[in-house]
């Protein structure tokens, strides 16, 4: 099942709430979040001229695009994060938000039992249930 979480994604003027999939195996040195391009052209991220990186991934290197930077909060019925500012990339074909090991611990998660999607907020006790999938396709 793995953990997913409701997110605000802020680029300048535009928000757009969203579900993320929090993957702590995404490791990386700053903040980073994955963001479809889909959802990155309805932001409002410039696409034109990206700049390409190449990562490495289980078994193997992908190309990955640089978008910018945005802001990113959870958001569940009872509480929200605080904004954590994050370097948003790209892997084309990819349709789902990924939240990296970098964010996951900006943000506050804790993942409790990943199989079965439960989490908290690392300052809490209460249990949170994983969020359905959302996909972005153009």
């Amino acid at each position: 099942m793995g953990v997913r979480v409701r997110v605000s994604i802020r680029y300048k003027e535009n928000n757009i709430t969203t579900v993320a999939l929090v993957n702590s195996g995404y490791e990386s040195e700053i903040p980073e979040i994955h963001l479809p391009l889909a959802l990155a052209r309805r932001l409002g991220l410039p696409l034109e001229r990206l700049r390409a990186e190449r990562y490495r991934v289980v078994g193997s290197e992908t190309t990955t695009y640089v978008l910018g930077y945005v802001e990113v909060k959870v958001i569940t019925e009872d509480r929200e994060s605080e904004w954590v500012r994050a370097r948003a990339v790209s892997v084309p074909g990819e349709p789902e938000v990924l939240l990296g090991d970098a964010i996951i611990e900006e943000l506050g998660i804790d993942v409790v039992k990943p199989r079965s999607g439960l989490w908290r907020f690392i300052d809490e006790e209460k249990l949170r249930r994983s969020e359905e999938a959302e996909y972005w396709v153009e």
